[in-house]
């Protein structure tokens, strides 16, 4: 992979498979067990940032302790780190290459959905929504919308998209964990089962709650 970037970047003839071998140094056998023609390697350079986010988060000491924002904070920060290993290669191929229906974009959204319905991150009762679909696709249309953020970004050491994905982790995680959704609920039920606010008077309120 660091051969066929490297070579991409200092050449203008387009890729070869012997020469990301010879450059790599490794026998083509190799290089067909993994990909079957060089345009499979950038692509493949996304889905190994996903890959390095779940190696670094199962070797991280305590990471089963960590909050919803403070795995969500993991997320971003581990995976812009792995772009920003290549980031000219990601400004330049970004948009071609990952941010429509790609891999890349599918494991964004299956991290994203496995943070946002785990049990003992989120509430049992929050889960009824963000378990949905369109909140996974609402995310991952905001990570990716970070992503060309921090592409463009040209603050020393990208200091403003680091703002912004403290600001972003805050307020996502306080809608997630909100624990309004279930005392609400949990008040609700109150309600109804004793009539606290004498609703069963009304006529289909009384009705509809009258098994009670």
């Amino acid at each position: 992979m660091e051969s066929a970037l490297r070579l991409r970047r200092e050449q203008e003839a387009p890729l070869t498979v012997p020469a990301v071998c010879a450059d790599a140094e490794v026998e083509r056998a190799v290089f067909e067990a993994h990909f079957e023609t060089v345009d499979e390697l950038p692509p493949a350079f996304y889905d190994l940032a996903l890959e390095q986010y779940r190696m670094l988060t199962a070797a991280t000491t305590g990471y089963e302790d960590f909050s919803f924002e403070e795995r969500l904070a993991s997320f971003y920060y581990i995976l812009l780190d792995a772009l920003g290993e290549h980031r000219a290669f990601v400004q330049a191929t970004f948009d071609d290459r990952a941010r429509y229906q790609s891999s890349f974009r599918t494991g964004v959204r299956s991290a994203l959905r496995g943070l946002l319905t785990e049990d003992g991150l989120v509430p049992g009762t929050n889960q009824l929504v963000t378990g949905l679909w369109p909140v996974h696709e609402v995310l991952t249309e905001v990570t990716f919308a970070l992503i060309r953020h921090w592409i463009r970004d040209e603050t020393e050491d990208q200091e403003a998209t680091t703002a912004l994905v403290d600001k972003l982790v805050a307020f996502v995680a306080e809608l997630v964990t909100f624990r309004g959704v279930s005392s609400g609920l949990n008040l609700a039920w109150h309600i109804v089962q004793h009539d606290s606010l004498g609703i069963g008077r009304l006529p289909i309120v009384g009705r509809l709650f009258s098994g009670r």
